[in-house]
């Protein structure tokens, strides 16, 4: 490893451990920064930091042109970090990658590919069936009504008629002042607030939640 390498690694560690303590998660930002790392490490770069060395980087991987746009702005602040520590850092700039507005086109799911992926909900966590019957209701829920995940994790329990399957849907995406409604299978929807009558124990006192399908 070079000593340019080492020190990178070094500051990329710090800046890490501050983002964290500033309470960002910081999961992915911080393997594009390992990663630009290894790749420093692997070319035997020589200090500084440069614009080239940012560019090829980014370039190296392929994918979507938003992808790129998001690794370059990790190194750009990181940059930033750097050249209190090296002042021969460049300055990488704010729009070296054009961002794309273009919507990728949905996923379909065949019928087959639904029901395999309904039927592995039960494997999501053995321990505790109550998970994988509320996620499985959950994707059916998705797939029968068109809502949005948005919506339906947001479902109140008033909001689901379980006699005449019927779902009123109040908080839509743009917060409209009516609501939609929809009608949907009464066993499914059934299935899954009949389970959420068995959710977890806290301290020996069954916790219970106003919503549809809580999530904690």
């Amino acid at each position: 490893m070079t000593a340019f390498a080492r020190f990178l690694g070094e500051k990329a560690e710090c800046y890490i451990e501050l983002r964290h303590s500033l309470g960002y998660a910081f999961s992915k930002q911080a393997g594009t920064l390992r990663a630009f790392v290894r790749y420093v490490e692997r070319a035997q770069f020589d200090a500084p930091a440069t614009r080239t060395m940012a560019l090829d980087f980014v370039l190296s991987f392929s994918g979507a042109a938003n992808s790129r746009v998001t690794r370059h702005g990790v190194l750009r602040r990181f940059y930033e970090y750097l050249a209190a520590y090296d002042a021969r850092t460049e300055v990488l700039q704010r729009r070296a990658f054009p961002r794309s507005r273009a919507i990728p086109p949905p996923r379909i799911l065949s019928e087959a590919e639904l029901t395999s992926l309904i039927d592995a909900c039960a494997r999501i966590s053995p321990s505790i069936p109550l998970r994988g019957r509320t996620m499985a209701t959950l994707i059916g829920l998705l797939a029968s009504s068109g809502l949005r995940s948005g919506e339906l994790v947001r479902l109140d329990r008033s909001d689901v008629d379980l006699t005449n399957g019927v779902l009123l849907v109040r908080k839509t995406k743009f917060r409209l002042a009516w609501a939609r409604t929809g009608r949907h299978d009464p066993p499914l929807c059934r299935s899954g607030c009949r389970d959420d009558a068995q959710w977890t124990r806290e301290g020996g006192r069954r916790r219970r939640s106003r919503r549809a399908f809580p999530t904690k």
